[in-house]
């Protein structure tokens, strides 16, 4: 069965694709589909390295109010610790977005998260401490230095990974890109 979280009451559900507790604690993956026009939550990861993935349609990239990468199906970006981002969907029908991230501490923020969704009342202060507990921070501001932002093939990434993630995610989301790619060595 899916692990399947809610981090805004009725918002898209987040899917955990590689648990961090699969892993032995070397990172972490998921992914969420954005409906057209839609755009995920503004953050910056203090100390996690974050890849970006189009596993269906199209993406585009933003930080602060500039775009930094625009990604087609099979395509992936890497974020740097301190990059402020948001996913913005692109294009006319949905998007399936993978995010991977290393060391992975924001999958235990997410969870809590959706555990005070689910009991609600929400809280937009609440999350905001929340996820700062866990070195995150929601709408930080951009940086004046622009980012550069290296589109490549999802698969052409996977070196830069933890090995234990870059395998797991073989599995998975190579599966969604295409063309197919041939396994990592």
């Amino acid at each position: 069965m899916d692990d399947i979280l809610y981090l805004f009451p009725d918002g898209y559900p987040v899917t955990i694709d590689v648990a961090q507790a699969s892993i032995a604690g070397a990172g972490t993956a998921m992914h969420f589909v954005l409906p057209p026009k839609a755009h995920n939550l503004p953050l910056m990861h203090v100390h996690e390295t974050k890849l970006l993935a189009a596993l269906d349609g199209e993406v585009e990239i933003r930080s602060g109010g500039r775009a930094i990468a625009l990604l087609r199906q099979g395509e992936a970006v890497l974020l740097h610790p301190g990059v402020a981002h948001r996913v913005h969907q692109h294009g006319a029908r949905p998007s399936k977005v993978g995010v991977a991230l290393w060391p992975g501490r924001v999958e235990q923020a997410f969870r809590e998260m959706a555990v005070e969704v689910a009991k609600g009342p929400y809280r937009h202060d609440a999350m905001i401490s929340l996820l700062a507990r866990y070195d995150v921070a929601w709408n930080a501001p951009a940086g004046e230095e622009p980012v550069h932002a290296e589109v490549r093939p999802l698969q052409a990434w996977l070196p830069e990974l933890p090995p234990q993630l870059a395998s797991a995610l073989q599995q998975t989301w190579c599966a969604y890109s295409t063309p197919p790619y041939m396994p990592i060595r």
